[in-house]
């Protein structure tokens, strides 16, 4: 557990106890749901993890109206298209003389929907044994109903059946790392939650933060606790959207490469453009006089 993390840190993540199991847990096999305020790191969790195995980190974001082909597989009709074209002199010709049989069996000869016409998206590429990967399902309480019980066959036995085509089954020493986020907008179905184990990941505490930030961009540790501060006093704040980490460490960043004198209060103020995305909370974080 400590050598995880370890590792995680080093490739610029802060966990804890739980983060560790649940990581464990996720690498040798269980899909691992992750929850927590938008910003506390859930998605970088599933990168470092990459990172941190060398492995290829395949990604889904979900949203309203996402349909299947663009995260399961989908098939190559240009392609297809394009080889019937190719194939139709020849086709008149090794037809000719034969009855209608003959012709349907020639004809069928060609596999329009075989692995030379079929395109792998995320989830089928993750599953489809040649390498091992993390898959990353960011923002799965967006998926449709429709899509999520997909999603159950998918993380039940690591499998796709694919009409005309067959069943994708990975094998096991293959399955790909696992991780659901989510920001709870909607509750997940409690079948699709059985098949998962769970982390919350809280807030960060200021200490916390200011390590993070350090780690990430290596910059002053004083700069890191005055921003480290300063989040936790816009945490308190009725914001429309909280700063993220990431956003916070580039904030850090950029602070911490200017001069001592450029740090006047219209400056810092002027800075807000990177953490505040909207005109209310950058009026709130003015308001609530945080330099």
């Amino acid at each position: 557990m400590l050598e995880i993390g370890n590792k995680l840190r080093e490739n610029g993540y802060l966990s804890n106890l739980y983060i560790n199991f649940a990581v464990m847990s996720a690498i040798n096999g269980v899909p691992l749901l992750v929850e927590g305020d938008p910003g506390v790191g859930k998605t970088s969790l599933a990168y470092a993890t990459a990172k941190m195995l060398d492995l290829e980190l395949l990604r889904v974001q979900f949203y309203d109206g996402l349909s299947y082909d663009k995260i399961l597989y989908d098939y190559d009709y240009q392609k297809q298209l394009l080889t019937i074209q190719a194939i139709q002199g020849t086709i008149k010709e090794s037809l000719a003389g034969k009855d209608l049989q003959e012709s349907l069996d020639a004809a069928g000869k060609i596999n329009f929907y075989g692995r030379d016409f079929l395109i792998e998206r995320p989830i089928l590429k993750a599953i489809s044994g040649k390498k091992r990967y993390v898959l990353l399902l960011d923002e799965a309480e967006k998926a449709s109903e429709e899509i999520e019980y997909t999603l159950l066959e998918v993380l039940e036995n690591f499998s796709i059946s694919i009409p005309q085509y067959g069943t994708v089954t990975c094998p096991e020493e293959m399955r790909p790392i696992v991780f659901l986020t989510s920001n709870r907008y909607r509750d997940l179905s409690q079948a699709l939650k059985r098949r998962c184990n769970y982390l919350y990941i809280k807030q960060k505490t200021a200490e916390e933060l200011k390590e993070i930030l350090q780690m990430q961009s290596s910059i002053d540790p004083k700069v890191a606790e005055s921003v480290a501060n300063c989040a936790k006093q816009i945490r308190s704040l009725p914001l429309k959207q909280q700063p993220s980490i990431s956003e916070l460490s580039e904030w850090a960043k950029y602070l911490s490469m200017l001069n001592s004198d450029e740090l006047e209060e219209e400056t810092l103020k002027a800075s807000l453009c990177m953490i505040a995305k909207n005109k209310e909370d950058r009026q709130t974080m003015e308001n609530a006089k945080l330099f």
